[in-house]
């Protein structure tokens, strides 16, 4: 059993490395409900692919996708074997979600994209 998040982009957040409230990186805001409820409105679009060049950068993404290149899992033997730390494994899961949030926003006209999280 996982969390998940849907509505204009789902996913499901990685288990045990990614917080529900990972998409307020993105400027995502909480909406009132039983779930968490977000909207990020696309004047954070500048926003969003900074955080994602500045994740990408620190070469988070490169040392998560080559271990998934080899492994279809994770534990914290696979992390040691190829050097990937708790820190990299957050960052390529927000760096999903975050790239998620651009490409909707890069194939719809809409100037609000909403998701709801579980908690």
């Amino acid at each position: 059993m996982g969390r998940y998040y849907n509505g204009d982009i789902e996913g499901k957040f990685m288990f045990g490395v990614q917080g529900s409230d990972a998409g307020e990186r993105f400027g995502a805001e909480q909406q009132e409900s039983h779930y968490v409820d977000y909207y990020v409105n696309r004047d954070n679009y500048d926003k969003i692919v900074k955080i994602l060049d500045e994740i990408k950068s620190k070469g988070h993404v490169e040392r998560v996708e080559k271990m998934f290149e080899k492994e279809n899992g994770w534990n914290n033997e696979i992390l040691a074997k190829y050097g990937v730390s708790d820190k990299d494994m957050e960052e390529y899961a927000d760096y999903e979600m975050g790239l998620q949030m651009k490409e909707w926003f890069d194939k719809h006209d809409h100037d609000t994209l909403y998701f709801t999280a579980e908690f």
